[in-house]
Order: structure tokens, then sequence, then C-alpha cells
């Protein structure tokens, strides 16, 4: 595969080989003439020379083709986030540091969690359950929001 070079099928590009057949036979490492007579494009990918803006990135959302080269068009969309991840060690230790931890045990238990809990090795703030959970606990333990952000920080995995 050679990344320099290639051919958008359906928006996707796909790219050139390393070696190309010809009647007069195979070409090793073609040069950009032979990849061009052979109805391959130039990839300029380069991202704009600009660098975003606070809070966003580049995204390619299409190409534009011109007879020798294609162009991505890049457009600034807000970076987001993956999913946080918590350890539940480490959650233990934020609720225990804070004398929560046989309040929530109980709860989870009395509210049909505790097996889910005991079950996950860790849990993802996308998870549904986990998300319900937290909902339910919040109404259950009234605590501040700060609070709750700050046991959510203490809890993330590395």
């Amino acid at each position: 595969m050679n990344p320099s070079y290639g051919k958008l099928v359906n928006g996707a590009i796909i790219h050139a080989p390393t070696s190309l057949n010809t009647p007069s036979g195979v070409i090793m490492n073609p040069k950009r003439l032979s990849y061009l007579q052979a109805g391959w494009k130039f990839l300029d990918l380069q991202p704009p020379a600009d660098p975003p803006p606070e809070g966003k990135e580049y995204r390619i959302s299409g190409y534009t083709e011109t007879p020798t080269d294609i162009r991505p068009i890049f457009k600034l969309v807000p970076v987001v986030s993956p999913p946080r991840t918590f350890s539940k060690l480490r959650l233990i230790n934020a609720l225990m540091s804070r004398d929560l931890w046989p309040a929530v045990r109980d709860w989870l238990d009395a509210s049909g969690y505790y097996d889910l809990f005991v079950a996950a090795q860790d849990f993802r703030e996308d998870h549904p359950q986990f998300a319900a959970a937290l909902a339910a606990a919040r109404t259950r333990f009234s605590l501040p929001e700060s609070e709750i952000i700050a046991i959510l920080a203490e809890g993330a995995a590395d």
C-alpha cells in the first residue's frame, strides 16, 4: 500500500498499491507520473496550518478532487472527551474517607445494585446501569453536586 496515492470509492480513500501492473510489465515503486497514468491521485491530506481554537478539533467531512489530487475538506467540531471509567476500589476509598461507604453499601444492597457492584470490575459513566444508580444515589443521599463531582474525580481510573 502506498499512502501517498489513492482513489475515492463511495467517499472513502482506497490507497494505491506499491507496484503497478502495466502492459509493459510490473513497475515496482512507481513514480508520480506512473500513478497518475494508472488513474491514481496524489493524496494531499495535510490539516489546516492554523491550530484549531480551544475546545475544537479538525475532522474530515469529505474530499475534493482535481485531475491529479485528492484533498480533504476539514470542519471544526467540538472536542468530545471519552467517557470516564471508575475504579471500584477508588470509589470505595473516596466514600470511606467521607464516612459514606457503609450507608452507600446498605443502599446498594437494598436497591438491588449490590450484586452488580460486586460483579463489575470497573464502571463507565456512559453505561446505563451506572447512570441509573448514580441518579438514584443523588436523590437518596442529597449530597451537594460539588461533593459528587469530587467523589467521582477521586474514583476515576488512570
